[in-house]
């Protein structure tokens, strides 16, 4: 799933959750609720979408009963068909590719830098760290929200997952540069 079809159908699933029709707006703020952290958008992103979701008739307008005249979106049955195939079609991301600048400057490392290179290590260790207690307290405000938060905890679990990995792959990186260069010395 690309960033623009998950938008996409992230926007189209959260306005199939209200029968009676949503704002923007309020579209907007549920949205960062459930994903927070994870995928932020932004008002105009939000619009050009459900713009885009209304031309292709995945979504309609319709009054607001409470006398605003803000929009209000709905889904339509295409809508629902078209969010139901996608939620069932398979994913079609592609894994990334380890991608760490960490490992470009250990590429043009020299034995004598390696004091530096383990204090690099230490700071993006405490990067790390700090993410860590990012998603922990994305984790408590979740429990306090007023939504099922079971997707985006879920999120954040793979996101603490992917944060331990990379501490750990930071200790193996520190273990062999130590061993590599005590060998050289």
């Amino acid at each position: 799933m690309r960033y623009e079809g998950g938008l996409r159908y992230g926007v189209l699933g959260l306005v199939s959750r209200h029968e009676r029709g949503i704002h923007g707006w309020e579209l907007k703020k549920q949205f960062e609720r459930l994903l927070g952290k994870f995928w932020q958008v932004n008002f105009g992103e939000v619009y050009r979408v459900l713009d885009s979701l209304a031309a292709n008739g995945l979504i309609e307008l319709v009054l607001d009963q409470g006398g605003s005249s803000r929009k209000l979106y709905r889904i339509t049955e295409k809508g629902r068909r078209s969010l139901d195939d996608f939620v069932l079609s398979p994913a079609t991301d592609v894994p990334r590719p380890l991608r760490q600048e960490l490992a470009v400057k250990l590429l043009f490392a020299e034995s004598g830098q390696m004091p530096d290179l383990l204090a690099l290590i230490d700071q993006q260790r405490a990067v790390y760290l700090q993410q860590l207690g990012q998603l922990e307290i994305q984790r408590r405000k979740l429990r306090q929200a007023p939504v099922d938060g079971f997707v985006t905890h879920l999120l954040i679990d793979g996101g603490e997952l992917s944060v331990r990995a990379e501490l750990a792959w930071l200790d193996t990186v520190a273990e062999k540069l130590k061993s590599r260069f005590t060998e050289v010395a």
